[in-house]
C-alpha cells in the first residue's frame, strides 16, 4: 500500500521519493519503491530523475532513503527530495556518481555525475546484507564473490545529505504524541504522558544532525539556505494553519478561550510562545487559564534550534577541520572533525542539564525551566551527540548508520557482532519498558521530574533510536507496527490540533453544574483531532512541502481550487476580527481585581463580631487562589476583621514566602485558613514545610479545593490524606459543599457565584467549629 501522502499532491506534481513510497507487504514488512507508470521518461529530464528504482539493498528493507526531521511534538516526517524540490523549481536534477575509492582529504568533494560505469568496481562498505556467515568465513571467499558481474548501478536522484527511512522512528513519534495527547486529555490515566515532547526532542535533534553530517559528507559544505527552507516548508504551513483557524474559531467560541490571543498568537507565530509565557508568568500545569497556543512552546523551543545550531555546526566543523589538517596522524579520517561537535554539544546539554537542575525551586511552579530554551534543550543536544557518533559522512557506505547496522560495518555476522545484537535486544528492551514505566509514574509535580527524569528520560529515548536503526528484536518489531507508524507520520499536525480542539469543547459543551464526563469530551476530541491532523497532512502538509510554495499558488489560480484561496481569505478576516475583539482579562480576572481593590480600600471594622463560639476574625488568616479571592466578600462579612491574602493563579509554593513574612511580621492569625489546590496539588514535602512555617502554636485549616480541571481531584485527595495523618490539621469540605450545588458556580466550573462564596464561608466556618471543638473530620469524600 502506498504511502498516504501519496494521494495528497496536487495535479501534475512530480511522483513521492521513494523514501516515501512503500510497498508495506504484510508478510516481509520489506520497503519497496515505487516505479513510474506509464513509458518511461525522456532522459535528461526531471521526471527521469524521479523514476527512482529499487537498489540491491532494498530487499533487505534497507533503501538509503531521506530521514524524517522530527518536529518537537511535531516529529512527523521531514523528507527532503531533490527531485520534487527540483521540479518545483524547474531544475532537473542528475544522480550522483558511485564512488569506489576512499577519500584521503577533508573536506570529501562532490563527485561528477558520470555515465553508469558497464562494470563498477565491488562496494566497500555494507550496511545490511541479506546473508550471514559464520565466523570462519574467509576474506578470499568474499573477495571472490564481489568480483562476480553485477548489474550496473541505478540512479538514485539524491539530494546530499540524504539518510536511510527508518520506518522504527515513525512509530516511536506515535508513541510519543500518543503520550502528550493522553496527558492532556486523560491526565489521570498517563501523568508522565509529557515525557512525550522529550522524545521529541531528542529525535529532532539527532535527525537533523544526521542530515547535517550527511551533506557534509557529499558536498564538503552546508546550505544554510536549503536547509532553513526545507524546515520553513516542513514547519511554517501545518503551525500558521492552525494558528489562523483556531484563531477565526476562538472568536466564534468566545469566553476564556478568547483572551489574551494577541500575544500567543505572535509568539506562537514568530517561535517564541515559550519566552512569552514566561514573560507573563504563565503556568503549563495550571488549569484554570486556558490558552489555545500553550503547546506551541515546545515547536518555539525546536525552531531555535534549528536557527541556531547548524550555525554552531558550521563553526565547529571549521575549526575542526583547521585541527585535523595540523595532525600529523596519517590515519586522520574525515570523520573525525565530527569529534569537536560531539564534545561540544556533550559540553551545552549538561549545562542545560545543569541549569535545570539549579534554577529549579520545589516551592515554586516549575513552569520557568519547564518552558526554557536554556534549561531544556538537553534532550535536543543529546540526540545531537548520539548522530555525530553513529552517523557516517562517507558517500561510499551503504548505510548511513553502519555502526548500527546488525551485521556491523563489514556486513558479516561474526560472533562479536551476534553477541552486540543480544546486548542491544536486551538494552532495547529495558529502555523501553523503563520509558514506559516513566510515562505512567513520573508526575509532573514530582521533583525527580526536573532533578534529572526528563534527562533520563532523553537518555531512554537514545537507546529506543539505536534499537529502531539496528531494526531488529521485540522493541524494533514493536515500534515497526503499522498503527503507531500510522500516527507517528502524522504526529506533528496531531499535536499541533489536540490542544485547541479539547478547549473548545470544554467551553462549548461544559455548563456550571453539568460538566461532561472527561472520557466522553476526551474521546471526542480524539477523533476530531484525528480527522483534522489527516486532512492537514494530505492537504496542507505534503503539497506545500513536495511541490513548494510557489507550485501550490499556481495550482490554487485553476477553476477548480479557486474556492481555496476564497476560503483561506474568510478564515483569515474571521481571525482578525477575533484577534481585535480578544480581552486581555477574563471576566472572572476583572472580578476578582476588583474584589482585590476592594479588600484592599475598604476593611471592615476590626470590632465587628463574627459567629458565637467561633475565633474573631481577627484571631483569622486567609491565604489563597483566585477561588478564595473570590470569595473575600463573603468571608469578610461572616468573619469581620479577618486578614485575607489571596492571588489568582497562586499555587501553594506562591503563598510560602507570604507566611513566613506574616509570621515574622506577627500578622499571622492563630488559626490558618490555606485555600490553594485549584493551580494543582503541593509539592513533595510542601505541606510539611508549610507546618514548620505556622509553628505547632497555630491551627491549619485546609479548604478541600473543587473544580472540573486535571489536578484538582489528586489535590483535593492530597489534603484530605494529609489531614487524617496530623491530628491538627481541619478540613474546609468546599469540595462537598460545590459538589452538591454545581449550580452555584460560573462557567468555569471552578469559582462561585455569589451564592457559591455563602457555601466557601460555610464550608470555612465548618472546619473552624471543628478546630474549637477538637473534633477533626476527615471523613470527607469528594469525587469529580
Amino acid at each position: 500500500m502506498a504511502s498516504p501522502s501519496a494521494s495528497s499532491a496536487a495535479e501534475g506534481a512530480v511522483e513521492d521519493e521513494a523514501s516515501e513510497q512503500y510497498a508495506q507487504d504484510e508478510v516481509t514488512e520489506k520497503i519497496a519503491v515505487a516505479a513510474p507508470v506509464g513509458p518511461p521518461p525522456a532522459p535528461g529530464t526531471a521526471a527521469a530523475a524521479a523514476a527512482v528504482v529499487p537498489d540491491q539493498d532494498v530487499a533487505d528493507g534497507a533503501v538509503d532513503a531521506d530521514a524524517d526531521d522530527v518536529n518537537d511534538a511535531d516529529a512527523t516526517d521531514d523528507t527532503t527530495d531533490a527531485v520534487n524540490d527540483a521540479a518545483a523549481d524547474g531544475e532537473t536534477t542528475t544522480a550522483p556518481a558511485i564512488e569506489h575509492a576512499p577519500s584521503s582529504t577533508w573536506p570529501v568533494q562532490k563527485a561528477t555525475p558520470t555515465a553508469w560505469p558497464a562494470a563498477p568496481a565491488a562496494p566497500t562498505a555494507v550496511g545490511t546484507a541479506t546473508a550471514t556467515t559464520d565466523d570462519t568465513s574467509t576474506d578470499d571467499e568474499f573477495a571472490s564473490q564481489a568480483e562476480l558481474p553485477t548489474e550496473p548501478p541505478r540512479p538514485t536522484a539524491l539530494k546530499p545529505g540524504r539518510i536511510r527511512r527508518v520506518l522504527g522512528l515513525d512509530g516511536l513519534r506515535g508513541i510519543a504524541v500518543l503520550a502528550v495527547v493522553i496527558y492532556h486529555f486523560f491526565g489521570d490515566v498517563l501523568p508522565g504522558g509529557f515525557l512525550g515532547v522529550d522524545i521529541f526532542f531528542v529525535l529532532s535533534g539527532f535527525l537533523i544532525t544526521a542530515l547535517l553530517v550527511r551533506e557534509v559528507g557529499a558536498t564538503g559544505r552546508i546550505s544554510l539556505k536549503e536547509f532553513w527552507r526545507r524546515r520553513a516548508r516542513r514547519i511554517i504551513p501545518a503551525s500558521v494553519t492552525v494558528l489562523v483557524v483556531a484563531t477565526a474559531v476562538a472568536g466564534f467560541v468566545g469566553g476564556d478561550v478568547q483572551v489574551g490571543l494577541v500575544p500567543q498568537f505572535l509568539g506562537s507565530l514568530f517561535f517564541a510562545n515559550n519566552w512569552v509565557q514566561i514573560a507573563q508568568s504563565h503556568s503549563y500545569f495550571a488549569g484554570t487559564t486556558p490558552q489555545i497556543f500553550m503547546h506551541y512552546w515546545s515547536l518555539a523551543i525546536e525552531e531555535q534550534f534549528y536557527v541556531l545550531w547548524p550555525l554552531i555546526f558550521l563553526g565547529l566543523l571549521w575549526l575542526g577541520q583547521r585541527l585535523v589538517s595540523r595532525s600529523a596522524d596519517p590515519d586522520a579520517r574525515p570523520d573525525r572533525v565530527f569529534r569537536l561537535p560531539a564534545v561540544a554539544a556533550t559540553i551545552m546539554g549538561l549545562a542545560s542539564l545543569a541549569a535545570m537542575i539549579k534554577l529549579y525551586n520545589p516551592d515554586e511552579d516549575p513552569s520557568r525551566v519547564y518552558f526554557g530554551t536554556d534549561t531544556h534543550a538537553f534532550g535536543l543536544l543529546a540526540g545531537v551527540v548520539l548522530a555525530l557518533l553513529v552517523t557516517t559522512s562517507s558517500t561510499r557506505a551503504a548505510d548511513s548508520w553502519p555502526l548500527l547496522s546488525t551485521t556491523g560495518a563489514s556486513g558479516v555476522a561474526t560472533r562479536k557482532t551476534k553477541f552486540t545484537a543480544f546486548a542491544a535486544w536486551t538494552l532495547g528492551s529495558v529502555a523501553f519498558l523503563s520509558l514506559i514505566a516513566m510515562l505512567v509514574l513520573l508526575p509532573d509535580t514530582s521533583p525527580k521530574t526536573y532533578r534529572g527524569g526528563l534527562f533520563l528520560a532523553s537518555l531512554l529515548t537514545l537507546v529506543l533510536i539505536m534499537t529502531a536503526l539496528r531494526d531488529a528484536g521485540p522493541v524494533a518489531w514493536l515500534l515497526r507496527w503499522r498503527p503507531l507508524r500510522y500516527v507517528g507520520e502524522r504526529s506533528f499536525s496531531l499535536y499541533l490540533w489536540h490542544w485547541p480542539v479539547i478547549l473548545f469543547l470544554q467551553a462549548i459543551f461544559n455548563e456550571p453544574g453539568d460538566e461532561k464526563p472527561v472520557w466522553l469530551l476526551g474521546g471526542i476530541a480524539v477523533v476530531i483531532s484525528l480527522a483534522l491532523s489527516e486532512a492537514s497532512y494530505r492537504w496542507v502538509e505534503n503539497p506545500l512541502r513536495r511541490q513548494g510554495y510557489r507550485r501550490v499558488v499556481q495550482a490554487m489560480g485553476s477553476a477548480k481550487l479557486l474556492i481555496v484561496p476564497i476560503a483561506i481569505l474568510v478564515i483569515a478576516m474571521f481571525a482578525g476580527a477575533a484577534l481585535g475583539g480578544s480581552p486581555a482579562k477574563s471576566e472572572l480576572e476583572r472580578q476578582l481585581d476588583e474584589i482585590a481593590d476592594l479588600q484592599n480600600s475598604t476593611p471592615p471594622p476590626p470590632e465587628a463580631t463574627g459567629p458565637v463560639g467561633l475565633p474573631k476574625g481577627s484571631e483569622i488568616t486567609g491565604i489563597g487562589d483566585s477561588v478564595m479571592l473570590a470569595s473575600t466578600n463573603a468571608l469578610l462579612q461572616r468573619f469581620p476583621g479577618m486578614t485575607i491574602d489571596a492571588e489568582v493563579s497562586r499555587h501553594y509554593s506562591g503563598g510560602e514566602d507570604t507566611m513566613q513574612a506574616m509570621v515574622n511580621n506577627g500578622t499571622m492569625g492563630k488559626y490558618v485558613v490555606l485555600g490553594f489546590g485549584t493551580n494543582g496539588q503541593a509539592f513533595e514535602g510542601e505541606l510539611d514545610r508549610i507546618r514548620n512555617i505556622l509553628g505547632p502554636d497555630r491551627i491549619m485549616i485546609l479548604v478541600v479545593p473543587f473544580g472540573y480541571v486535571d489536578g484538582i481531584q489528586e489535590a483535593a485527595d492530597q489534603v484530605i490524606a494529609y489531614a487524617a495523618k496530623n491530628p491538627n490539621v481541619y478540613l474546609a469540605p468546599w469540595c462537598q459543599a460545590a459538589l452538591s450545588h454545581p449550580e452555584h458556580l460560573i462557567g468555569d466550573g471552578v469559582h462561585p457565584d455569589e451564592q457559591g462564596q455563602v457555601l466557601y464561608t460555610d464550608a470555612v466556618e465548618d472546619a473552624l467549629r471543628q478546630a474549637v471543638t477538637g473534633k477533626q473530620d476527615t471523613s470527607i469524600s469528594c469525587k469529580m
